[in-house]
């Protein structure tokens, strides 16, 4: 059912093509609005007992409404700069939202106020969520760049994706510009997985509202968290608290997937990841030292005492970045035998390259045939063009 929505603003011209733009996009089956721009008829229709699920305005609309008392409805604030002159006593509660930006992402904002999701554009056939990890044996592999990818991608084909950072520093903002804050975040989340369900993921599933935590990463039109500031935060996470974080991503029915970005392998929270997700990518470079510790990693892990999944080798698939057009060949490459390829960029090498890691079409390609190649086969009809049907 869609959320109802009360807009009130005070210039006209505003309203009429958010409401165009609402009803000829996907949107209009998760949102109804009703707007206004005057005062009176504003307040009248507030009065009136209409059902409201949120209620979104200028600051002189939600100062007039507050007065009344009317503020268990979750509501936000209109603001031009970021900021607002309003009484912050009577705005307590509320939030903000940017009031001149892209549609689209105004929008989201509102959904969020809302706590309403967009429904998993999944086939029936398919019921869990689908825990992906991108983990590497050496360092500057290129995790961060293929999950960004993949996750737009994948999202591109109408599949509910959620992005999770967990190395120690978040390295996704030097590639992709960060929305702004607007949940409480992981840091809250892990305290309160730990304090509030000491059972984990399992028992808080059902208990937590994850889109408290969460945030819409819109250039990518996918779920993240926040990166966390302190990053002694990440280097105390444990083991459990990664494997109870993972749960709950995949226990709560949001997302068709969840990308899993890891710092080193050695970590706890890489081995969490290791031991949780149904599919590892590996990444690897053309050159013979990160192949040969690939190798000697797994070797590690199949023997008992590892502590690594059994199973380890058969949910495993690996992926060759930086390949050449001449191509690269060792007796390590055709062990490990890899399943995708992703061509080098030269322009990657230039001091200005940022903005081109997620705009490059030898590597939109790559990423492309490897999501048709790995992800298809796990989530049926979603390049075929029938998910939807």
């Amino acid at each position: 059912m869609a959320a109802r929505v009360v807009l009130a603003v005070r210039e006209s011209q505003y309203i009429e093509p958010l409401l165009h733009y609402l009803h000829h996009s996907d949107y209009g089956e998760l949102l109804r609005i009703s707007a206004f721009s005057r005062p009176d008829t504003f307040m009248e229709f507030m009065s009136s007992g209409e059902p409201v699920d949120a209620v979104v305005g200028d600051l002189i609309f939600i100062e007039a409404w507050l007065v009344e008392g009317k503020s268990t409805i979750p509501w936000a604030v209109l603001s031009e700069d970021g900021r607002t002159a309003g009484n912050k006593e009577s705005l307590a509660g509320g939030m903000f939202i940017q009031k001149y930006q892209s549609l689209p992402s105004l929008l989201e904002s509102v959904l969020q106020l809302c706590e309403v999701r967009r429904p998993r554009a999944v086939s029936s056939r398919r019921e869990k969520t689908l825990l992906l990890g991108i983990v590497s044996a050496s360092g500057s592999s290129g995790k961060t760049t293929l999950a960004l990818n993949m996750s737009k991608q994948l999202a591109a084909t109408g599949l509910s994706v959620f992005y999770l950072n967990l190395e120690s520093v978040d390295s996704s903002g030097v590639l992709v510009r960060m929305p702004a804050p607007k949940a409480q975040g992981l840091e809250q989340l892990l305290y309160e997985l730990k304090a509030g369900y000491p059972d984990g993921g399992e028992g808080a599933a059902e208990k937590i509202e994850l889109g408290r935590y969460v945030c819409r990463y819109e250039a990518l039109r996918c779920d993240r968290f926040m990166p966390v500031e302190n990053f002694k935060e990440m280097l105390q996470m444990t083991g459990p608290d990664t494997l109870d974080l993972l749960e709950l991503l995949a226990a709560a029915g949001h997302y068709d997937v969840v990308l899993v970005d890891t710092g080193c392998i050695e970590e706890e929270r890489t081995q969490a990841v290791l031991k949780r997700c149904g599919v590892l990518l590996w990444m690897l470079r053309s050159d013979e030292t990160s192949l040969y510790k690939t190798v000697k990693w797994l070797e590690h892990g199949s023997y008992a005492h590892s502590g690594w999944p059994q199973d380890i080798r058969d949910k495993s698939r690996f992926v060759m970045n930086f390949a050449e057009a001449s191509g690269y060949s060792s007796a390590a490459l055709e062990e490990l035998e890899p399943a995708g390829v992703l061509p080098l960029i030269p322009a990657w090498a230039l001091q200005h390259h940022i903005e081109l890691c997620l705009e490059s079409p030898p590597f939109i390609a790559g990423v492309q045939q490897l999501c048709q190649d790995i992800i298809e086969p796990l989530l049926p009809e979603v390049f075929t063009g029938s998910l939807h049907e």
